[in-house]
């Protein structure tokens, strides 16, 4: 589009100086400057930010476009099916997440058990322990009164008898006590497991997320819509063609803010104030002339209509003038050629 517009503004250009020679604009004294300039407006260049092969495009050079209608669609069945596949990303990371939380419930319920079988294991141990120390009195009071003959020695035999089971007992129940903080161990250390398995869990759910957010993006990206309300001015592909990111398809300008734009030589621009009055008419609008100001001058010069060939002379060289129509009424047209005449200083 920029490469039209330069090309479009040099024939201007050129169509002015030819206008200038044949009918000696802006003569000394005249009172207001003549010149030729293009209709321009704000533009908008539409361009996909994925590859792919164009499905749809809306309208044809010189058509109007709302603001907010599709324009360009772009083929989208390999990302919709990405889409499909970090969706189900997601639900398999939720899923995983569901099986981590059970784990760390599950592995702390065995920490709760294995804590209450070490209470219980603790006081059969001091059950253990204070039968013993019983049935070992009793052993020793049976042993005095066999050595006085006092009892039998069967008496005797089984008070000892007594005693060797008691300590048996009480190995047996600090065995159990031994076990049941084994397995607090293992329990607690299953805790740590599941507890990590759910933190990567819930990472993989972010990253599943962030895939398919990005992948909705793309394919959000895959139909593209108009910013603004204006005309189309240039189509550069048609349906069915490939275009990749980047690339201008069309260029929309905003129809509803059109200006005149004039390159004047920067003899003339110092003669023009801004708001100056301005009168517009075009060649193939016949009979019809509209009003309109300057709204902005350059400040800076563009380019050099005239170049020093002799030395000591400086380039003549010229600044962007726009101005704006009052009531184009539709009539003007983005690329149109117009004449501009513009009341000089007071």
């Amino acid at each position: 589009m920029k490469k039209r517009l330069i090309i479009a503004t040099a024939a201007v250009l050129a169509a002015g100086l030819v206008l200038y020679l044949v009918y000696g604009r802006n003569r000394a004294g005249d009172r207001i400057i003549r010149a030729s300039g293009i209709i321009e407006g704000i533009e908008v260049n539409l361009a996909p930010k994925v590859a792919g092969r164009i499905k749809t495009i809306c309208c044809r050079e010189g058509d109007m476009i709302t603001q907010g209608r599709t324009a360009i669609e772009i083929e989208s069945d390999d990302i919709r099916a990405s889409v499909d596949q970090a969706a189900a990303g997601v639900e398999q990371a939720r899923a995983d997440i569901a099986s981590a939380e059970s784990s760390v419930e599950n592995a702390r319920a065995s920490v709760q058990g294995a804590e209450a079988d070490i209470a219980r294991a603790d006081a059969e141990v001091e059950q253990a322990r204070v039968q013993m120390d019983e049935k070992k009195k009793e052993m020793d009071r049976a042993g005095e009164l066999y050595g006085k003959a006092y009892v039998s020695r069967e008496s005797f035999d089984l008070a000892v008898a007594a005693h060797d089971t008691a300590v048996a007992a009480l190995s047996a129940a600090k065995a159990r006590l031994n076990t049941s903080r084994s397995q607090r161990v293992s329990a607690a250390s299953q805790v740590k497991v599941a507890d990590g398995q759910l933190v990567s869990a819930r990472a993989r759910l972010k990253a599943a997320d962030a895939n398919l957010a990005f992948n909705q993006s793309k394919l959000r990206d895959t139909v593209i819509t108009s910013p603004i309300a204006g005309a189309v001015t240039f189509r550069a592909l048609e349906q069915g063609e490939y275009v990749t990111p980047g690339t201008t398809v069309m260029t929309v300008v905003d129809t509803a803010d059109l200006y005149v734009r004039v390159d004047l030589e920067e003899t003339l621009v110092a003669e023009i104030p801004l708001h100056a009055a301005a009168r517009i008419t075009a060649e193939g609008l016949q009979g019809k002339e509209f009003r309109g100001q300057v709204t902005e001058i350059g400040r800076y010069a563009e380019f050099a209509t005239q170049r020093d060939v002799t030395r000591g002379r400086q380039d003549i060289r010229t600044f962007r003038v726009k101005v704006k129509p009052d009531a184009p009424g539709g009539l003007l047209k983005p690329g149109m050629t117009v004449f501009v005449e513009i009341a000089k200083k007071a």
